[in-house]
């Protein structure tokens, strides 16, 4: 557990110098936008969570402490959404065989989700300072590592069966919601 929270601390340590701008207008204007228009992709390739899903069992505790935290500071807050945006790209990077989804959505949703992921790394170059709390970015961190972790396990237990793969994106559409209220909470408090 110590050396995790190490590699987390290391990470934040590459960052410091490299720490989101108040001055970033992509971020006030343009990622929540963003963000909208991915979830609505993800909504859309593949519709309703099919009947036959609803019984799979899965056991996934939503990482809710990862999204509420005393600590909105702009710069954790950012970390905290490149962080996300990082896991669901690399989730979606998985194979995809026996999903039916809507392809070009699929390639829209991604390619969205690179684009945004470019523009924070952006608004975080050339920065010196981190006002936020480490051990709170830390914790948080670690929370969303640990749950993207559990649904990539779910996809390799379940064979990347299109039920493990419904279950997925509708967990993934319920973090980007959360990603979009956490931001609204950090530039609106």
């Amino acid at each position: 557990m110590a050396q995790q929270h190490f590699w987390t601390f290391c990470l934040v340590l590459t960052f410091v110098p490299q720490i989101l701008s108040l001055e970033c207008k992509w971020m006030d204007f343009h990622f929540r936008h963003k963000n909208e228009l991915s979830t609505g992709f993800l909504k859309d390739m593949g519709g309703k969570l099919p009947l036959k899903c609803l019984t799979e069992q899965i056991n996934l505790q939503f990482p809710q402490n990862a999204y509420n935290s005393e600590d909105s500071s702009t710069e954790t807050t950012v970390l905290i959404a490149y962080n996300v945006l990082n896991h669901v790209f690399n989730l979606f990077d998985e194979t995809l065989t026996p999903v039916s989804w809507d392809l070009s959505k699929l390639h829209y949703f991604k390619n969205i989700l690179f684009r945004q992921a470019g523009k924070l790394e952006e608004c975080m170059e050339g920065q010196t300072a981190f006002a936020g709390d480490l051990h709170s970015f830390a914790d948080r961190s670690e929370l969303l590592k640990t749950y993207f972790e559990k649904m990539e396990n779910v996809l390799k237990d379940k064979n990347h069966s299109v039920c493990a793969w419904e279950i997925v994106r509708m967990q993934v559409i319920r973090n980007l919601e959360q990603l979009h209220m956490m931001l609204d909470r950090a530039w609106n408090p």
